[in-house]
């Protein structure tokens, strides 16, 4: 079970909180209960209210919408390190995804409660999240107008150079899987609105191209340059 030392420092690698200074995450993690949860076992269904904010600490879930006729779709997986539930809890808005955990699984828990009070009481920390959201909010916004504009080639490179950047302050605190993207074919279809016949296309090509390897349920870039070379006007961040 982690203890509130090894919670802080994984808090430093969630991107919600990257902005925050460490005496801010320090309080945070003073919030958090941890929380193990066994395979099939819902955080909530869609529709339903979200009272928690849950970060993946161990394990996988899953998230699944149903449509009006009651066809089940999975949208996406969240592994280590993702989080679910922090722009719902703010804004009071529906969780549009039924949340279920794909295996045995640990999650770091903080209650709408709890939370708010700590906004309430620390405008530093309010600030600093709504810096991070509005920075979310703008990255989304540019997305959409690059949809319109990219082709999926582009798209797909920008994307996963984008989860490789992302992923790297979390991985390498891991002792294997250093380059891993854990997103599958129809999980990178929901991103990037195409189809996964498409995403299996582009795939097949960059790997053709020695640009990528995969495996089961992840991809790992092996020619970051050559990915680059898709996109005219890539930056570092």
């Amino acid at each position: 079970m982690a203890n509130t030392t090894e919670i802080e420092v994984f808090l430093r690698d969630i991107w919600a909180f990257k902005l925050l200074e460490p005496e801010q995450l320090h309080s945070l993690a003073h919030l958090v209960i941890v929380r193990k949860l066994a395979a099939g076992e819902m955080l909530w269904l869609q529709g339903q209210n979200v009272s928690h904010f849950i970060i993946v600490f161990n394990g996988r879930l899953r998230t699944v919408r149903r449509s009006s006729s009651g066809a089940e779709k999975k949208l996406s997986t969240l592994g280590r390190g993702r989080h679910f539930g922090l722009a719902e809890m703010i804004t009071n808005v529906r969780s549009t995804v039924t949340l279920v955990a794909d295996m045995p699984s640990t999650i770091l828990v903080i209650d709408r409660k709890s939370l708010r009070n700590k906004l309430l009481s620390d405008a530093e920390i309010c600030y600093r999240l709504m810096q991070t959201m509005a920075r979310a909010i703008f990255d989304l916004t540019q997305e959409l107008e690059r949809a319109s504009f990219e082709n999926v080639h582009t798209r797909l490179a920008r994307l996963l150079l984008k989860k490789n950047r992302r992923n790297s302050g979390v991985q390498s605190r891991l002792d294997a899987d250093k380059c891993k993207i854990s997103l599958t074919h129809e999980e990178l279809a929901v991103l990037l609105g195409v189809s996964r016949e498409t995403v299996s296309r582009v795939i097949s090509d960059f790997r053709r191209h020695k640009l990528i390897k995969t495996a089961y349920r992840s991809i790992i870039i092996i020619n970051t340059d050559g990915l680059k070379r898709y996109i005219e006007d890539y930056e570092e961040e």
